[in-house]
Order: structure tokens, then C-alpha cells, then sequence
């Protein structure tokens, strides 16, 4: 009992030294010293406690109140929200009450629907079906690095549908798996590419896309077509090439070139009961966002000139579905059952991906409030080398988070500030986001924890480790080309 007095008592002096220390720091040395220090020493506090595995959210959401009461207080001429409740310390939760309204509103119900469409596809069996449909001609081809090349392609191009890593992974392993092992393919091979299937998040459906074309006010599909292809599709290429090379001499290296194949206790998933239609379920939305977006306006006649939205898109595509499964199924029960998981899905995206998207607001509008963006440009030149320096900066600092944290929901948390950041120094917004999105999936593709790393590893058998040491040289080379290529390019 004393000791935990003790404790409390300790906490209490510390919080009082500080408060006294932050006063000292103001009149001491003046807002600008005040502001970068105080607002750094939030950000590593919030750091140190992600890196210490604390809930996220929670510190993060610390964080941002903590400098919005430090801005309230030190600075009672910045406005803590457009309307004042008339008290400083009021504002600031009726300021995170419209943040959390907002994202809620637009951006995190776009997640939350884009997830529940995908696993409503999975449970009526859709996805299943499109990977079996296009794992079919692969099996045509004889050469195996070069069809393990191909299978990290078709993984990606997959990716636009099946928007889950791991997901994605699963459904690779009961179908591409038995497929590549019976034609010779090692099974540290196959692990490292099917583990690195989705080490590019892009496409509509990724929820960093979402995201960024939130912050820009970019239409979504616009945003995939005009910022994304361009560097994607090389990057694809070079890294199914660098598969084929790195797997081939890891092969070599390891004598795995000389085992014969044989028979793998796995057996392949079999989607032969559902419809062909079905493959083409997952790719509706696709179909109806490319069709109604401004790059096809103008060759459609008037009266087809429809405006439509994501979350619209994705509701109309969820309904065409539910009708396609319930005149198959002839059976409403069994048919409604299977939207359960849809909602499921939808409330799980909330707790894991929207629900920091918006302690990040919080985040953020304290950062901005508090003065930190304004004060720190300030110091900075303008010069173009020193805005490019900023952004590989800030990719290294999201790559490696993604890295420890082994998710890429890092960018998500710190994606609102680079943008604020990329303005504040004058830099294109796509410039810095679109390369802070790539590096948080290709981190979280280094990561030894990575969800789709451990489920990849525990279900062929081999260490973490051996994927990550295969993988190393096609992820570096993919980093730098990103780099590059985003740079220049946008």
C-alpha cells in the first residue's frame, strides 16, 4: 500500500517538475524553442510507448490531448476549434468530437465497407474462385523460377481484389502452394514469395489509398489510375524478375536445386462447386468505379454519365452478390447467414485500422495547433534538394516503424502530419504520401513479426528469418526504385 502511495506520489511531483519546466522553457528561451521542444518531446513519448507495444491508440490519443492542453494553455490566442464552446480546456474535446465525426463519416466508413465487402467475397467463396481461375494457366508453364516470378505478379494484380496480406496469403497457400511444389519449386522458395505477395499496398481498395486521396481530396480511382500504375507496374516487374534470379541462387546456395520434388501433405483447396461467374464477383466494384470515372466520361453517351463512390460502388456490387448467392443457394437462410461475416469484418476494421486513423487526427491537430509545422519550416530552406532529402527522411522513419511494429498501419497513424509537413515546406502532398504509403508495406515485409510473415512461415515450415534473407535483395531494390521512380515521377 505504501509503496503504491509512494508511486502516485512520485507521478504527481513528476507531473508538477514538468509543468514548472515547460514555463521555465517558454520565458527561458521563447515559443519557438518552446514549441519544437515540447512538441518532439510528445512524438518520442508517443514512439517510445508504440515501440513498448502499448496499445497504440491510446498513446497516440494521449499525445494529441496532451499538446491541445498545452497549446490551450500557453497560447490562449490560438483557436482550439471554429466555435468556441467559451471555455479553452472544452474546446478541446468538442474539437476532437468533430474529428472523430468526420473521419468517421467519410473516412473510416470507406474502410470499414471496403473490408466487409472482401470478406463477404471470401465467405460465398468468390475469391477462392478467382484464384483458382487464374492460377490455371500457370500451371501450363514449365520453367519454375520463372513461374514464381509470375505467381508474385498475379499475387499483386490479386492484391486490387483481396486486399488482405494475409487473406491473400491464405488463399495462396491451399491453391498456388501444392501447385508450385509439385513442379519442383523449394519450400522456402514458395514461402518467400507468397509472404511477399502484397509487400506494395495500392490499388482502391488499400486503406492508405483511401487515406491519401482523403487528405488530397483526389478522386480515389483517379488517384490509382494517374499516381499509382505508373509506379506499380514497374515495380512489379522488377521485383517477379528479381524473384526468379534470388530464389534460383538461394536454391543453388542452399542445394536445394538438387531435391527432387515430392509430395506435399497440403491439399489444394478445390472451388470447383461454385460458379465461374463468381470469380468476376470480387472485380465488380472495380468495374463500376473505372466506368463512371472522369477517364471514360467523355466516350459515354449522356444519359450513362453517372457519378458514383466508393462506399456506393461497394454497397450496389455487395447487393449484386447477395442476390447472385441467394438464387444459387435457393435457400435465404444460409444466403443471409453469410453477411453476418460482412459486418463482423466491418467492425473488426474499425478497432484495428480506423479507430488510429482518428487518434491520429487528434495526433496531428495538436502538432498543428500547438504551432510545431509553422515553427519548424521556419528553419528550413526551400531548395528542391532539401524538400527530396525531407521525403526519403520521412520514408526511412515510416519504413522502419513498419519494420518493428510489423504492420503498415504506421503510415496510416502518420500520414496527416507528413501531409501537413509536405505543405508546410512547399512539397507536392503525392510527393511525400505516395512514397510514405510504399515504404510502410515493404516494411512490414522485412518484419519478422508481420502477420503474414508468421502465418506464411508456421504454415510451410520454415523460419521468419529464411523468408526475410530471401526476400531482402527484391525489397531493397524495390525501395530504391520507389524512391526513385516517386521522386521523379510525381
Amino acid at each position: 500500500m505504501q509503496n503504491t502511495m509512494l508511486k502516485k506520489a512520485r507521478v504527481a511531483f513528476a507531473i508538477i517538475l514538468g509543468f514548472i519546466a515547460l514555463i521555465g522553457l517558454k520565458f527561458a528561451f521563447g515559443d519557438k524553442a518552446f514549441v519544437l521542444i515540447t512538441s518532439f518531446l510528445v512524438i518520442v513519448m508517443v514512439s517510445a510507448g508504440i515501440a513498448k507495444k502499448y496499445y497504440a491508440q491510446a498513446i497516440i490519443l494521449c499525445g494529441g490531448i496532451s499538446l491541445l492542453i498545452i497549446t490551450a494553455l500557453f497560447f490562449p490566442d490560438v483557436a482550439i476549434t471554429k466555435v468556441t464552446s467559451g471555455s479553452k480546456l472544452l474546446d478541446i474535446f468538442i474539437e476532437i468530437k468533430a474529428l472523430f465525426s468526420d473521419s468517421i463519416a467519410k473516412l473510416g466508413l470507406i474502410i470499414m465497407v471496403i473490408a466487409g465487402f472482401s470478406r463477404y467475397m471470401n465467405d460465398i467463396g468468390a475469391s477462392q474462385k478467382l484464384v483458382e481461375i487464374c492460377i490455371t494457366p500457370l500451371k501450363k508453364i514449365n520453367a519454375k523460377y520463372v513461374l514464381l516470378g509470375t505467381c508474385y505478379i498475379l499475387m499483386q494484380i490479386l492484391a486490387l481484389f483481396i486486399s488482405s496480406p494475409s487473406g491473400l496469403a491464405l488463399l495462396m497457400l491451399t491453391t498456388l502452394y501444392p501447385v508450385l511444389r509439385s513442379i519442383g519449386c523449394s519450400k522456402a522458395a514458395v514461402a518467400s514469395v507468397i509472404a511477399s505477395g502484397i509487400c506494395i499496398d495500392y490499388g482502391p481498395s488499400a486503406s492508405g489509398s483511401v487515406l491519401i486521396s482523403e487528405i488530397t481530396g483526389y478522386d480515389l480511382f483517379s488517384f490509382f489510375v494517374d499516381k499509382q500504375i505508373p509506379i506499380v507496374a514497374i515495380l512489379f516487374v522488377v521485383i517477379g524478375v528479381s524473384h526468379m534470379i534470388m530464389q534460383a541462387y538461394w536454391d543453388k546456395k542452399e542445394g536445394e536445386h538438387h531435391k527432387q520434388p515430392q509430395e506435399d501433405e497440403q491439399v489444394m483447396a478445390s472451388a470447383s462447386h461454385i460458379p465461374g461467374y463468381y470469380a468476376l464477383l470480387p472485380v465488380v466494384p472495380m468495374i463500376i468505379l473505372f466506368t463512371f470515372s472522369s477517364l471514360l466520361e467523355e466516350y459515354l453517351p449522356t444519359f450513362l454519365r453517372f457519378k458514383i463512390d466508393v462506399v456506393s460502388a461497394i454497397i450496389l456490387s455487395f447487393f449484386i452478390a447477395f442476390i447472385l448467392d441467394s438464387l444459387r443457394a435457393f435457400d435465404l437462410k444460409k444466403s443471409t447467414d453469410k453477411v453476418l461475416g460482412l459486418f463482423d469484418q466491418m467492425g473488426q476494421s474499425f478497432i484495428t485500422v480506423v479507430s488510429i486513423l482518428l487518434c491520429a487526427q487528434v495526433l496531428v491537430a495538436g502538432i498543428i495547433k500547438i504551432g510545431f509545422i509553422d515553427t519548424l519550416f521556419s528553419f528550413i530552406p526551400s531548395e528542391e534538394h532539401y524538400a527530396i532529402l525531407m521525403i526519403v527522411l520521412f520514408s526511412l522513419l515510416i519504413f522502419l516503424g513498419s519494420v518493428i511494429m510489423g504492420t503498415a498501419t504506421v503510415f496510416n497513424a502518420f500520414a496527416p502530419l507528413s501531409a501537413e509537413v509536405a505543405r508546410g515546406a512547399g512539397i507536392s502532398v503525392f510527393k511525400m504520401l505516395v512514397p510514405l504509403h510504399f515504404a510502410a508495406s515493404l516494411g512490414r515485409s522485412f518484419s519478422p513479426i508481420s502477420g503474414v510473415i508468421l502465418a506464411v512461415s508456421g504454415f510451410i515450415g520454415v523460419t521468419p528469418f529464411e523468408i526475410i534473407k530471401r526476400n531482402s535483395v527484391q525489397l531493397a531494390l524495390a525501395y530504391v526504385l520507389m524512391m526513385i521512380l516517386s521522386i521523379y515521377l510525381l
